[in-house]
């Protein structure tokens, strides 16, 4: 059981205009889907302000029961089956629905970054570099449709996932000695692409 009562306020990243460059962030890329939390042992799923989805996105909530016994930070995700990306309005197609609809052209999966706890141990007060290390261990030969974000220390290199990675729209940094604070207590930054596409238009 966890430590806290669930769902637990999340932690928010203030906007910035540039991408952070100090050997103390970690960098990751910033998906294009909805905010959850996940409950895996109890196969529950919520919003970022605390809806609960486990049944809109009962598949996401079955695969989860998969893992060990923690609390999740994560972005749904919707997938096109065609392999042409990923589509933020097919998430709404959920709204209001028990689980997938029959013949939707995507599939949803979850892009997790972060943990909160661990069976009933509070993983918010370690650092962020210990929580990434243990979120990666939950999820070893976990569902294939519940995937941990990839991270970088390298500036370019993060820069690079803009386009590259379907459905990235920017970056969300993070300190590697940083604890999970509920919202921007967090310290975590975000940058999006169009801030630079803004920036040029009024020069």
């Amino acid at each position: 059981m966890p430590p806290f009562v669930l769902p637990a306020p999340l932690a928010l990243a203030r906007a910035v205009t540039a991408v952070l460059e100090a050997p103390v962030w970690t960098l990751e890329p910033k998906w294009d889907g909805w905010r959850c939390q996940i409950h895996t042992a109890g196969g529950r799923v919520w919003s970022r302000h605390g809806t609960d989805l486990s049944a809109a996105f009962s598949d996401v909530a079955a695969a989860a029961v998969a893992l060990p016994d923690a609390v999740l930070d994560g972005e749904l995700v919707a997938v096109l089956d065609d392999g042409s990306g990923v589509a933020f309005d097919r998430l709404q197609s959920r709204a209001g629905r028990r689980g997938p609809r029959r013949g939707a052209d995507f599939t949803v999966h979850v892009a997790l970054f972060d943990v909160l706890a661990v069976g009933d141990t509070d993983w918010r007060p370690r650092p962020y570099a210990e929580r990434r290390i243990e979120l990666l261990r939950l999820l070893e030969d976990g569902p294939a449709t519940l995937r941990a974000v990839p991270t970088t220390q390298d500036h370019g290199q993060a820069l690079k996932w803009i386009g590259a990675l379907a459905g990235v729209e920017g970056l969300v940094g993070k300190r590697t000695d940083g604890l999970y604070a509920a919202g921007l207590a967090s310290g975590w930054v975000k940058w999006r692409e169009r801030h630079t596409t803004e920036a040029s238009s009024s020069d």
